[in-house]
């Protein structure tokens, strides 16, 4: 494994060590069913408002963690850094700063013009017509 490897594994860790702490700051009791019945309506909109946002966090983190033990597997197989859609090196630039991303940058601008364009071309709604 070289240099550059050897700190990105490092850093790998220490980032899923940061997200394992956070995820223990919020903890299934802090996602809870909301109690509508008490307080007024700024009460209630503040605690939608918190919960949404604890759950955001959480599947942030989550998916997160995911990349980062698939990363770090890559590493020990010896596949890191190697993009999967066309299979060249991605740049130790590009890994660097953030060193769980799958797919070169050429790829992943390419995937997402894609998904703009499937986007921007999708089905127009038609009112008044039964599909």
């Amino acid at each position: 494994m070289n240099k550059v490897y050897k700190a990105l594994l490092e850093q790998l860790q220490a980032r899923k060590q940061e997200l394992i702490a956070l995820e223990s700051h919020i903890s299934p009791d802090k996602i809870q069913n909301l109690d509508l019945g008490h307080g007024d309506d700024m009460d209630i909109a503040e605690s939608i408002v918190e919960q949404e946002m604890s759950i955001t966090m959480k599947l942030r983190s989550s998916q997160e963690l995911m990349l980062i033990d698939e990363a770090i597997e890559k590493i020990h197989k010896g596949r890191y850094g190697i993009c999967e859609s066309c299979e060249r090196v991605i740049e130790n630039k590009r890994l660097k700063a953030r060193p769980f991303v799958k797919y070169c940058i050429e790829c992943q601008e390419e995937m997402e013009r894609n998904n703009e364009e499937s986007a921007s071309s999708g089905p127009t709604p038609q009112f008044g017509k039964l599909e």
